[in-house]
């Protein structure tokens, strides 16, 4: 493939964007990344019949793309999100008929590159397939966020052209396991935005948003909010022990911010304030600007500690204000002991004490703070994406 010539990047994504979630936020800034490089980009999306849609219209002005691109509504005949064998199967059929649209055109340009991209082996499997009989002037990318061990994922892995994986043990262990060269694996990690990336706040004009003032001790958690959820729990269990401080947290639907409003009330707490789910997402870097100290606490019992890296740690790291999180391999690409305060996982007295250190000895909070913001500067889609279509050129 010639890096000079003229890239039309097609990426496929399992999830309805009209529907923001952190998945669609992560997609969309990711053909906004290819779009910044000069590649004419098109992102195809299933479409649910629902009446609390957004607009399509202004659907990336709602996600605050700047460099615009072309969104393609694939149907699903259904009206709620794309779940279940039956509505995975029709998702999968239309965009296989997309793609042998796409391979049909790649035949007759000889003066572009042709791109596919999607975080989903489902929807890859019968594009792999049908590419080793094609022969098509196109090169299959998976982007992936979790190895299972399963024939459809191993299948999509060993025919595609080039393998993107989030984290390092993601791409070690592609490599480890099935025998993938390395010069076909790509890292991305979880970046920002270009425009977030540039983007100044201070954190009393974020903390005026949600009635706390400069003096008020804040601990802010951003991502989502269910029942039964074990890092939410861990995290409210802290704040118990810790009741001089306030604590943030965002996300939840209705029946999930009373429930554990009633949990706090039941445990004398005052000192917890969740904002509910947020229907702009835009919003949650106020949140994060606004914290003395920012927490991420997933537990194994909800993702997979090896490969899960949270979208909200680089953001986390933008805002110059510190982290108290577990050493995790998912995260050790861009954590370390200069940059975050690691505590013990699965224990709410390691969390709770953390914390108060952070609190407390501000000169390491700032110390810890400035340098993960030094370093998160240079992880934009933008950058990240620049240097990835320069190995895939090479591959």
């Amino acid at each position: 493939m010639q890096s000079n010539h003229k890239r039309k990047a097609y990426y496929f994504s399992p999830y309805d964007v009209l529907r923001p979630r952190t998945n669609q936020i992560s997609d969309v800034r990711f053909c906004e990344g290819l779009a910044q490089n000069n590649c004419e980009v098109t992102l195809i999306v299933p479409y649910s019949y629902r009446s609390d849609n957004l607009a399509k219209k202004g659907v990336l002005d709602f996600y605050g793309v700047k460099d615009k691109y072309r969104v393609i509504y694939l149907p699903t005949l259904f009206f709620s999100d794309v779940s279940g064998k039956l509505m995975t199967s029709i998702m999968v059929f239309f965009n296989a008929l997309f793609f042998l649209k796409i391979s049909f055109n790649s035949f007759f340009s000889k003066d572009k590159d042709y791109l596919v991209f999607s975080r989903s082996p489902v929807i890859l499997l019968p594009m792999v397939l049908l590419q080793s009989i094609l022969k098509s002037n196109l090169k299959i990318i998976t982007w992936v966020h979790e190895i299972k061990d399963s024939a459809v994922y191993q299948t999509v892995y060993r025919k595609s052209d080039f393998i993107l994986g989030t984290n390092s043990a993601i791409t070690e262990d592609i490599h480890q396991l099935l025998g993938i060269d390395k010069s076909k694996l790509g890292l991305t990690l979880n970046p920002i935005t270009e425009s977030q990336s540039n983007l100044k706040i201070s954190k009393s004009e974020a903390r005026k948003r949600f009635g706390f003032d400069d003096t008020t001790q804040l601990v802010v958690y951003t991502g989502k909010l269910f029942i039964g959820q074990q890092e939410a729990i861990f995290i409210l269990n802290a704040a118990k022990q810790l009741p001089q401080y306030n604590f943030l947290l965002t996300g939840g639907k209705p029946n999930v911010i009373e429930y554990y409003s009633q949990w706090c009330k039941e445990n004398g707490m005052t000192n917890v304030k969740f904002s509910g789910y947020l229907k702009d997402y835009r919003e949650m870097i106020y949140y994060q600007f606004a914290a003395d100290v920012l927490v991420s606490y997933y537990t194994n019992s909800e993702h997979d500690l090896r490969y899960n890296l949270p979208q909200k740690i680089i953001e986390y790291m933008h805002t110059g204000n510190p982290i108290v999180t577990p050493d995790f391999e998912a995260t050790r690409d861009l954590l370390t002991e200069e940059n975050a305060l690691f505590v013990e996982g699965n224990n709410v007295e390691s969390l709770s004490k953390g914390i108060e250190k952070l609190m407390k000895d501000r000169a390491l909070a700032l110390r810890l703070g400035a340098k993960a913001k030094l370093e998160a500067k240079d992880y934009t889609f933008k950058s990240i994406i620049q240097r990835i279509l320069t190995q895939i050129s090479r591959s």
